[in-house]
């Protein structure tokens, strides 16, 4: 009897013993491959979704990432404009380094490595399916990828050929996804619906009385049928999933509309969760940016990163607290209206804005970034500020003088019919005052 009992006490011990090393936070213990699904949803802002506090509108498939998945509370977007965030996302760089730094700047040069790149050398099948023409196939983050699937041109006026509904990228990622096979793959699905205008279908656009959060409803159900697929097809255990805005909405606070102009949360901070296998879920308020990207995914396929201005969140992911962390962000479309570039950095609960004038917010007691402090802690702003302006550079000169050259007449023609090029703003035509009162900055 006593050697079936230490027999039984063994394989109790050998069991236990598994399932702990299965769902410890962070195990290293599969055999398989991993894929990654990356979905990125444009003009998203983190507080407009019900995983970050929104009462009223349901989201449950984002809802259900939250709970099965790691949740950055405070993750930071690199430009309040589509492609220098996407393009930061992809190659880990801050958007002085890699070069993209408007809508309808230069492209991403092939000197960059992308992830799609690195991946791809590595074994994966690659695929991207994107809804705008913001990031057409030319704009250089075809990189890298096999396919590469964009809003098709065809015949009639421009503003028939700007954009491409969720549901039908999302049809067409599906279809990829069902011929993958067992290689492992990166997919990326671009949302472009809840960018203005704000025109969800039924039963969305009559589900919430704010057109812009039932636009996001309608993603989150783009989302769910991906997550479908997945389960669908057995894929759903071998896949890092990551969701994440590319930059936010001003909503009319602090004067912008829309997006594009200035740096303040509204239009910075987005959502981010990543769920991977064997991480337990989590929340975390510690700072993300999107350069963290590209050297997380390499970190959790235990592949080399390149050289890249992010950091990990693997560490952040298994409970770590993050340390003397900073995030940059900055516009330089303001100054195809005649005002200045502006720039910011986050370190810690203190954010600077360096613009017409500086800006100083405490985030802890200030999240709405209302009550500037830089004339109180001036010796802080100061450092924030030459700090700030050593990676942004010079930015005196105007994205379309230095580049209207390098990008086509017929993309041109279709970024100034969404308002990226010229007086068609995507806001207001003259920039909110904050920006005019000194039209030029002296450095």
């Amino acid at each position: 009897m006593t050697r079936v009992f230490r027999i039984l006490t063994g394989v109790c011990v050998l069991v236990a013993a598994a399932c702990l090393f299965r769902f410890y936070p962070g195990a290293k213990d599969r055999q398989d491959p991993l894929s990654v699904l990356l979905i990125t949803l444009d003009t998203t802002r983190a507080d407009r979704l019900s995983p970050y506090g929104l009462m009223g509108a349901p989201m449950p498939h984002l809802e259900r990432l939250a709970r099965e998945g790691v949740v950055f509370d405070q993750a930071i977007s690199v430009a309040p404009l589509t492609l220098p965030a996407h393009v930061s996302l992809f190659t880990g760089l801050l958007p002085p380094a890699h070069g993209v730094r408007d809508n309808a700047d230069v492209a991403l040069a092939d000197s960059h490595v992308t992830l799609a790149e690195v991946l791809r050398a590595r074994g994966f099948r690659t695929a991207a399916f994107v809804g705008s023409v913001v990031l057409d196939a030319d704009r250089g983050l075809a990189q890298g990828f096999d396919q590469y699937h964009g809003v098709p041109r065809g015949a009639g006026p421009v503003s028939a050929h700007l954009q491409r509904r969720g549901d039908e990228v999302v049809s067409d990622a599906i279809r990829w996804l069902e011929g993958a096979g067992a290689t492992p793959y990166l997919l990326w699905t671009h949302l472009y619906d809840p960018h203005a205008p704000y025109d969800a279908p039924e039963p969305f656009r009559s589900a919430h009385s704010d057109p812009y959060v039932a636009e996001i409803m309608f993603a989150d159900e783009q989302i769910g049928r991906l997550l479908d697929a997945l389960d669908r097809l057995h894929l759903t255990d071998r896949t890092i999933v990551i969701v994440a805005g590319d930059h936010g909405e001003g909503l009319g606070e602090h004067g912008e509309p829309a997006h594009g102009l200035l740096v303040y949360d509204s239009v910075l901070r987005v959502p981010l969760i990543v769920r991977a296998p064997t991480f337990s879920p989590r929340r975390t308020a510690d700072t993300a940016s999107l350069v963290d990207l590209l050297p997380t995914v390499l970190d959790l396929l235990k592949v080399q990163s390149p050289r890249t201005d992010g950091l990990s969140l693997v560490a952040t992911m298994q409970g770590e607290p993050r340390r003397d962390i900073e995030a940059y962000a900055e516009s330089l479309y303001p100054l195809r209206f005649g005002a200045g570039a502006v720039h910011a950095l986050r370190d810690g609960r203190f954010k600077l804005i360096d613009g017409a004038q500086p800006e100083l917010y405490d985030l802890e007691r200030d999240p709405f970034e209302e009550r500037n402090i830089f004339a109180k802690r001036r010796a802080l702003g100061e450092a924030m500020r030459a700090r700030v302006r050593a990676i942004a550079g010079p930015t005196n000169r105007r994205p379309d003088n230095r580049s209207s050259g390098d990008v086509p007449q017929e993309l041109r023609d279709r970024l100034a019919a969404l308002g990226y090029v010229g007086h068609q703003a995507t806001g207001p035509t003259k920039p909110p005052e904050k920006l005019i009162r000194h039209p030029r900055r002296r450095r």
